[in-house]
């Protein structure tokens, strides 16, 4: 963890094409799923379309089959666009580029980066496959997304309320690599979600919190890392976020952390009932050994925060179970953090009309 200035080894005790519109007319309101949630129909059929991108505040993009060989598949620029009931494969570009646009609802789509190569590192930093910035009170649910650098990455984003992801195969290179970012987007939900990655992969964090306070990430699975620096679940300069219901299987160098990051501090943030097993301390996928000798929980505070909370945390078959917290002092008396066989939490599977 030498990105976090961890000294390994200590241990711790227990365009074209658009097919669009601006208002919906009755005959294409959405309907209601069997959760309550709004959803679309999921009987309509698909539209082939080239890269699309809005022209007006309040438009909606849907039941779109995108193709876009180079450049963006979406491009939005405008408020309250909705985007929903598409697929969209990119791939010398972003899936959906959004700027300046409030209030953006993304739903039900699949989105995969075609570009990327068979395994390993991406070809591009910048080929997300949802790229968010200056995008607040974004709605982000019912999303697949495969092979992007990052699958979802939002900056300056705040009050984002992601839901039902089912994200695989990260591909970097840094400083992407996550399956989800936060990046100054703070007041952030992330909920019922699943993070796989795999031997294909080229993976940082898991899921970063990065300067974002007051986030919560609940009800999710991360799956499998082989970064040297990267995390399962990082919170990095930033206060008062949330972990909870969080299971993180099959990683290396940290499955949970909380730490200042330059001048950005960190304090009282929360880990409750989140849950790690199958840890690995060795050279992986090509890439080095994790630099932490395989810790489990990364804590530190800035000077005068409040200490960080581990409640009701549990691990199981780890490559290194003398190695558990760093630093202790940086978390509340009374914490919890003990071994005990489960089974992790089931990945996120979507269907769509068109799968």
């Amino acid at each position: 963890m030498n990105r976090r200035h961890l000294l390994g080894g200590l241990l711790m005790l227990p365009i074209s094409g658009v097919v669009a519109k601006p208002h919906a007319s009755k005959a294409a309101m959405v309907l209601a799923d069997a959760t309550g949630r709004d959803g679309p129909s999921r009987n309509a059929a698909l539209v082939p379309s080239g890269p699309v991108r809005t022209r007006q505040i309040g438009q909606v993009i849907e039941n779109l089959d995108i193709e876009a060989p180079s450049g963006s598949g979406v491009i939005v620029r405008h408020a309250h666009t909705t985007i929903r009931n598409c697929r969209i494969r990119h791939a010398r570009g972003p899936g959906v580029q959004a700027r300046d646009a409030d209030g953006l609802v993304l739903q039900d789509l699949e989105v995969d980066h075609v570009g990327a190569p068979p395994s390993g590192v991406g070809p591009s930093s910048s080929y997300n496959n949802l790229d968010l910035i200056n995008c607040p009170n974004a709605i982000i649910t019912r999303i697949k997304a495969s092979r992007g650098s990052s699958n979802i990455y939002l900056e300056k984003s705040p009050g984002a309320r992601l839901s039902w992801l089912e994200l695989h195969d990260a591909r970097g290179p840094m400083p992407r690599g996550q399956n989800v970012q936060f990046n100054q987007s703070p007041n952030s939900i992330l909920e019922d979600f699943s993070g796989e990655n795999g031997s294909t992969s080229w993976t940082e964090d898991n899921i970063s919190v990065f300067r974002s306070n007051q986030c919560a990430i609940r009800r999710g699975l991360v799956y499998y890392n082989n970064s040297p620096t990267g995390d399962g679940v990082m919170i990095e300069g930033s206060f008062d976020c949330l972990v909870e219901d969080v299971d993180a299987v099959q990683q290396g160098n940290g499955a949970f952390a909380a730490v200042p990051e330059g001048p950005a501090g960190s304090g009282n943030c929360t880990f409750i009932r989140c849950r790690t097993r199958e840890s690995y301390n060795s050279e992986r996928d090509g890439r080095p050994a994790p630099s932490s000798n395989g810790l489990s929980f990364y804590t530190r505070i800035s000077a005068g925060a409040q200490k960080h909370s581990i409640i009701d945390c549990r691990f199981d078959a780890l490559a290194n179970p003398r190695n558990l917290i760093w630093e202790l002092k940086a978390v509340n008396a009374g914490w919890s953090f003990t071994r005990g066989a489960f089974v992790a939490r089931a990945p996120i599977r979507l269907s769509f009309s068109w799968g």
